[in-house]
């Protein structure tokens, strides 16, 4: 599924900032219209996340600085690239569950530690998320 993705969807993406100060990139829509479908989640539970309940939800989208980060990048707009890795189903809590497909990039690396942070976003690899299952607790 990877190697589809690689050789099917851009490798790229725009920096975006949105008003409360989550800084992404946003990459193809694709990344979770195609690959959730083809990898057949739904049948085990999982829903596409819901990043496209309104035009200000970011889409498919690998985040950069957390809002309360405080950081307001001079470079909003410009093109990033990265490198697709495997595709995991992370297990946030015994409640939550995602599928991200992780990705590699040195460039977001360097703008992190730019602005003075570490290059990675709390210590989690860059990813896409594709899907996540949230199973609710019964009282």
């Amino acid at each position: 599924m990877v190697d589809y993705a690689r050789e099917n969807l851009p490798l790229e993406g725009k920096l975006v900032i949105k008003s409360d100060g989550f800084v992404y990139l946003k990459v193809d829509d694709g990344y979770i219209h195609t690959l959730f479908p083809l990898l057949e989640l739904a049948k085990k539970g999982f829903k596409e996340p819901p990043y496209f309940r309104s035009k200000d939800s970011p889409g498919a989208h690998i985040s950069v600085f957390y809002a309360n980060e405080n950081v307001i990048p001079k470079e909003v707009g410009q093109t990033f690239h990265f490198t697709l890795k495997d595709i995991v189903i992370v297990h946030a809590n015994q409640y939550e569950s995602y599928a991200v497909l992780q990705v590699e990039s040195p460039e977001l690396e360097k703008l992190r530690e730019k602005y003075g942070l570490s290059g990675q976003l709390r210590r989690h690899d860059y990813h896409i998320s594709l899907a996540e299952k949230k199973q609710f607790q019964h009282r």
